[in-house]
């Protein structure tokens, strides 16, 4: 009997052990909110506590840590060109700003670059400002070949992730900020996850 609750003991502890140790699923952000852009043909999930629009100016008029849920989050898609998430990571009142952009201008020549274009030339050729510019793609956006700049943290401005894909002729633009935080990468790789084009 001894040996029987023995084996039965081992195996609840094995099991609940492996539950907890399992890597975040999927289904993490499962019931985070949807969002299509008609007008470029990409879609994507974000928080489901954000407010839809821009942020509130009243929201403005208090620190992070004093702000209610709604003053915290939100996700402005009125201008289809910039679509953004405006956020906060962490607890109070140990709050860490996070910002995720997705840009494309038809107005502006490098945003449109001409069919068969070499991407990473491209980058190099337009976005000179960038100091380390890989000189390979190291990385895919929603299966397209795409290549990931960083900006370490100067002093005057946060870590930046600027990762930069064409597609139908247009040149796209994901930016994320304070990108050395632990949370905000969370937060980066699930909404990545989640960005999907359209056929």
């Amino acid at each position: 009997m001894k040996k029987i609750l023995t084996i039965i003991i081992a195996v609840v502890i094995l099991g609940v052990g492996y539950w907890l140790y399992q890597p975040a699923s999927t289904s993490e952000n499962s019931d985070w909110q949807d969002y299509t852009n008609e007008k470029y043909g990409y879609s994507l999930k974000y928080p489901a506590d954000c407010s839809y629009g821009p942020l509130p100016g009243e929201c403005k008029q208090s620190p992070p840590e004093e702000r209610s849920q709604e003053c915290l989050c939100y996700f402005n898609a009125e201008n289809p060109d910039s679509v953004s998430l405006g956020t906060f990571t962490g607890t109070k009142p140990d709050l860490v700003g996070a910002f995720f952009d997705v840009f494309h201008s038809v107005d502006v020549d490098s945003y449109n670059p001409p069919v068969d274009t070499d991407l990473i030339q491209w980058v190099k050729d337009n976005f000179s400002y960038h100091e380390n510019i890989p000189d390979k793609i190291n990385t895919e956006i929603a299966g397209i070949p795409a290549v990931s700049v960083y900006t370490p943290f100067s002093g005057m401005a946060w870590s930046q992730e600027d990762i930069y894909f064409i597609r139908d002729g247009k040149l796209f633009k994901i930016s994320m900020l304070n990108v050395d935080n632990e949370d905000n990468k969370d937060l980066y790789s699930q909404i990545l996850s989640t960005f999907s084009i359209s056929e």
